[in-house]
Formats: C-alpha cells, sequence, structure tokens
C-alpha cells in the first residue's frame, strides 16, 4: 500500500459571472488578497445554442492572479462577450504550500480527472498524470467568502484522489451531518 503524502486543500470562490464581478471581488479591501489565489477555472457559453467552453489554469508566481487572468488571457478573452460567464478562483489553504511544484501537481490532477468529463480547452496535459499520489479537498465559498454547503453549484468534485500506485483516479462529493 503506497502512502498519500500529497494532500492539499484549495478553497475555491466563485462563481463570479462576469470578469467584472471578478475584478471588484479581487479590489476589495475586505476580501483575501489576490496573491493568495494560484488557480483558476472558467466556464463560458456563447449562448443556449451553442456548447459550454470549460478551462482549468494555474497562475505559479504569487503576484496576484490578476496579472496571468486578465482580458488578454489567450483562452478567457474569446469568451467575455459570451452570455454566460462562470468564473471560480481558487487558494490552496496552506499558505506554505503555495509553491509551483504542489500548483503544477494540482493542475494536473485537475486536468487528467476531467478532460474526458468536459474541460473543452485545455489542450495540455490531458495524459498526463501526477508525479505522485495525491489527495484534494476543495471547498467552496461565494463572493462574500461565506463556505457553501446547500445548492452549491461547483465544477469539481469535494474530493479527488490520484492513487499512483495503481493509476487509479477517485473522486465525489461530501455530504453535510
Amino acid at each position: 500500500m503506497e502512502s498519500i503524502q500529497h494532500t492539499y486543500t484549495v478553497q475555491w470562490v466563485g462563481p463570479f459571472c462576469s470578469y467584472s464581478d471578478y475584478r471588484a471581488y479581487l479590489s476589495n479591501d475586505l476580501t483575501l488578497r489576490s496573491d493568495s489565489f494560484n488557480i483558476y477555472y472558467f466556464e463560458a457559453q456563447q449562448d443556449a445554442r451553442y456548447k459550454w467552453h470549460r478551462y482549468v489554469g494555474i497562475h505559479k508566481a504569487n503576484d496576484g492572479i490578476e496579472k496571468r487572468l486578465n482580458t488578454s488571457h489567450h483562452h478567457l478573452k474569446k469568451f467575455l462577450d459570451c452570455k454566460k460567464l462562470h468564473i471560480w478562483i481558487g487558494s490552496i489553504a496552506d499558505e506554505k504550500l503555495q509553491k509551483p511544484a504542489n500548483i503544477d501537481v494540482i493542475e494536473t490532477l485537475l486536468i487528467r480527472a476531467y478532460t474526458d468529463e468536459f474541460l473543452t480547452e485545455n489542450s495540455m496535459k490531458t495524459r498526463s498524470n501526477p508525479p505522485c499520489s495525491v489527495c484534494l479537498i476543495n471547498m467552496w465559498f461565494d463572493q462574500n467568502e461565506e463556505m457553501k454547503t446547500y445548492r452549491i453549484v461547483r465544477p469539481f468534485d469535494d474530493v479527488i484522489i490520484y492513487y499512483h500506485q495503481n493509476n487509479i483516479f477517485k473522486h465525489g462529493n461530501l455530504t453535510r451531518f
């Protein structure tokens, strides 16, 4: 039995239903600093006649996620005029773990686990597995940073595990008790 030595908790804030909502959150002095966020996800739909486009990405530098996720972002800029846009930004809960290698492992896990299901815009890492066993716990917060426990619209499962030894992915949602 292989031990899972890499466990990360990502605190997701969203969904922001427009780019301006996302920017307003980041500029609010009462919310978490923008340099705490390293992971982002967005989905967009032109209108009901078109399919949803989904992308997950990272910003390895701790200098503000808006340096990466902005109007010139290579994928986001194509979808800024869509009727439906949802943006989530994620922060690794333990600041000591906000390192480029860990951020990269989380991105690889998310892309590999969800490419076949719904990530349409990611073309890199679609067949790469994380280099080690890893457990990711996702927590969901609204724009007021209140934890969501009911009627959560979330892009990913609450828990995602990759067991390297057997090349197995497992995922699921938690229930409140």
